[in-house]
């Protein structure tokens, strides 16, 4: 079991434009609940039915991903230059939201998907990820099965999932239209293993990357709801990954 690997060890909507995990990672402030009149004394009744609000919320906003689409993903960057209240500014004033070109990969089975059923995809841009994936695909399934795992921690519906390789930039994962993206390259880079399972801190790495894409669909923005909505994921289903 997850919780087994974990013991004594440790370890990121589209509407329009994209929103995602990218290196470095962003470091959250304080932790409260979200903006609200904090001169009223509440009771500790009245914390516990807060925090079961956002339970629901945070719940019925996982239900809510949709199917990864199968025809890919295409989307130019896009500079914010308009910062929201609460969003960290880049040194010139804005965000760059990264762009991405995918298209399906037939793969080894010609399905387009994983052993598990993810779908996979490839960079139109750059001719080696396809070569990458062709000779890699045992690590694709590898890193397939921990997204399995991951989605029955997160009650995630697999279909809304998709593996992807880019070869070049810094983003880990993405959220396009509440279907979430991973970048394989990192789990090649990072946690895999010839001859070796998945460690604890592969699962907490990629635990709390599913939990920055979740956070965003409920907000597009990398702000402080989101960095609250990203530690609220976390806390509400980290004992189940610790079964």
């Amino acid at each position: 079991k997850l919780g087994q690997m974990l013991t004594g060890k440790r370890g990121s909507p589209m509407t329009g434009a994209m929103t995602g995990s990218k290196l470095p990672t962003q470091v959250m402030s304080h932790a409260q609940h979200p903006p609200g009149n904090s001169s009223i004394p509440t009771t500790p009744q009245g914390d516990v039915s807060a925090n079961k609000r956002i339970e629901d919320m945070l719940k019925n906003s996982v239900q809510a991903s949709r199917k990864v689409n199968p025809r890919g993903v295409s989307a130019p960057d896009t500079v914010v230059t308009s910062i929201p209240e609460g969003l960290e500014r880049g040194s010139n004033g804005c965000e760059k939201i990264s762009g991405q070109d995918l298209k399906p990969f037939s793969g080894p089975y010609e399905t387009g998907m994983t052993q598990n059923g993810i779908k996979v995809f490839t960079s139109r841009k750059q001719p080696s990820s396809e070569s990458f994936l062709l000779e890699n695909f045992h690590a694709v399934d590898s890193f397939a099965n921990v997204m399995e795992d991951l989605c029955h921690v997160y009650s995630l519906n697999v279909a809304s999932v998709a593996i992807y390789h880019d070869p070049s930039g810094n983003t880990i994962a993405f959220n396009s239209n509440r279907s979430l993206h991973f970048n394989v390259r990192y789990f090649c880079s990072l946690h895999h293993k010839e001859n070796a399972a998945p460690d604890s801190s592969c699962y907490s790495y990629w635990f709390t990357t599913m939990a920055h894409e979740l956070a965003h669909n409920l907000v597009s923005a990398h702000n402080k709801d989101h960095a609250y909505y990203t530690e609220s994921y976390v806390t509400l289903f980290l004992p189940k990954l610790a079964v």
